[in-house]
């Protein structure tokens, strides 16, 4: 742990494929996990021409297997980690969380490189896009043989050319640390989490939590003594959203009767007067489980046909949004307005504008000052030019941006919001790109 750099987890065993490998059959041949038979299916139906067939093939065994091996770390891990309470022992990891979700958790956790995570997330909206039920059947709309091979690669480097995939060495020996030892300010591991990107932030955050709530005897011990060191260390740069799931876990001990554990995730709050951010009821959870339903149909296939129904269901719970669940709910519905590279679910533009539009000024100096600058997938979507039109056009009530610019304080969303006023395109893509980046993500 003497290098200098800000990475707490970089996985050094990562398969490269040679940029000299162009051929389909060359390539195939590197993917470890290919048995011989789906290595000559798509051989023979890239040779056939049937592009759509073999990305859409490969894409389906690539992300299985990056979600197969994700829950290996256990169910109830991954909850924790991706902030999705209505995940539970009894879940399908296959239905339960969204491409997007195992993607961004795999490099979280240095499974994947950034570089290896930017390629995949290029893939998933590619295949997702040709495997649209209204696409024309003219020659516009029909896949290269180019635009295949880039997914067939991106798929092998990033996971199928593993024998298997496995969390960075660093990132198992920190979560083994938080269950085994009591840290102290001197650890390697602490002095560095101080000073590193937001996402490891939120994720040692969510470790923690993870830990707590399954831990009994020595290890929970050790968990609530690291909590009460590194909370109170990165407390003021923590978001409201993790401020919330905090509350949220102390809220669930508490409920559940896990005495000690929510005693001592109460000691923590109230060194950091945090008792601000537990919900007082269940309803927040409600909207939370509307939201992430959102989410996954939208990083879904067929989105544009499956959006709907979900966002619906989100405008029928009524427009006042719970605190706890406002980020991911607006998140969510922006995510529906927005749309990717090829267009949006036009049937679900209705509810999600009168969501937006149903939102009062402050909810949006919430979101905008104390959630944004973190929202990986909104600022991800910024960096492209089909959803940073719809963002100028279809997101901001009129004279909303002006009433509220003199009370945000978070500089870079300032500077974005005045970006959009002034529909200055390319500052908000470069600015976009350097807030993804600066959260700990790539973008290449």
């Amino acid at each position: 742990m003497s290098n200098p750099e800000l990475i707490l987890w970089h996985n050094d065993a990562l398969p490269v494929l040679p940029k000299k490998v162009s051929k389909i059959e060359e390539m195939v041949e590197y993917g470890l996990q290919l048995q011989t038979k789906d290595k000559k299916q798509i051989i023979s139906a890239f040779n056939s021409e049937a592009y759509e067939m073999v990305s859409t093939y490969i894409w389906i065994k690539a992300i299985t297997s990056l979600k197969n091996q994700l829950s290996k770390m256990g169910l109830s891990f991954i909850a924790e980690m991706l902030d999705r309470p209505d995940i539970n022992e009894y879940s399908d990891i296959q239905q339960a969380i969204s491409e997007f979700e195992a993607i961004r958790l795999a490099e979280e956790l240095g499974v994947i490189s950034g570089t290896s995570a930017f390629r995949l997330r290029q893939a998933m909206e590619t295949v997702t896009h040709f495997n649209q039920q209204d696409l024309d059947d003219d020659y516009e709309d029909e896949m290269t043989s180019d635009e295949a091979k880039t997914i067939v690669r991106s798929c092998i480097q990033g996971v199928l050319g593993y024998n298997k995939i496995e969390a960075a060495i660093d990132f198992q020996n920190f979560r083994t640390e938080l269950e085994e030892q009591t840290l102290n300010n001197d650890n390697p591991y602490i002095t560095k989490l101080v000073q590193s990107p937001y996402f490891f932030h939120r994720t040692v955050i969510r470790i923690l939590l993870s830990i707590i709530k399954s831990s009994v005897g020595a290890q929970l011990e050790n968990s609530l003594s690291n909590a009460n060191l590194i909370v109170p260390l990165i407390w003021s740069s923590l978001k409201h959203p993790e401020r919330w799931q905090i509350g949220r876990a102390y809220s669930e001990l508490f409920t559940d009767g896990q005495t000690k554990a929510a005693s001592g995730l109460k000691k923590v709050l109230l060194r950091v007067k945090g008792f601000d951010f537990v919900p007082e009821d269940l309803r927040s959870s409600s909207f939370i489980k509307a939201a992430n339903e959102i989410l996954i149909a939208h990083e879904g296939m067929n989105n544009f046909y499956n959006e709907h129904k979900p966002v619906n269901t989100l405008y029928s719970m009524g427009s006042v949004i719970p605190s706890p669940a406002l980020s991911v709910s607006i998140c969510a519905v922006l995510c529906v307005r927005l749309g990717n590279g090829y267009g949006v679910s036009r049937e679900a533009q209705s509810s999600a504008s009168h969501i937006l539009k149903n939102l009062t000024d402050d909810r949006w100096i919430y979101y905008l000052d104390q959630c944004l600058s973190v929202d990986d997938r909104i600022l991800n979507k910024l960096t492209q030019n089909n959803p940073l039109d719809r963002w100028l056009n279809n997101v901001f009530p009129p004279g909303l941006i002006s009433r509220i610019l003199p009370q945000i304080q978070d500089r870079d969303v300032l500077n974005l919001l005045k970006f959009t006023s002034a529909k200055n395109k390319e500052k908000i893509k470069t600015l976009a790109g350097k807030m993804f980046k600066k959260i700990g993500y790539a973008n290449k």
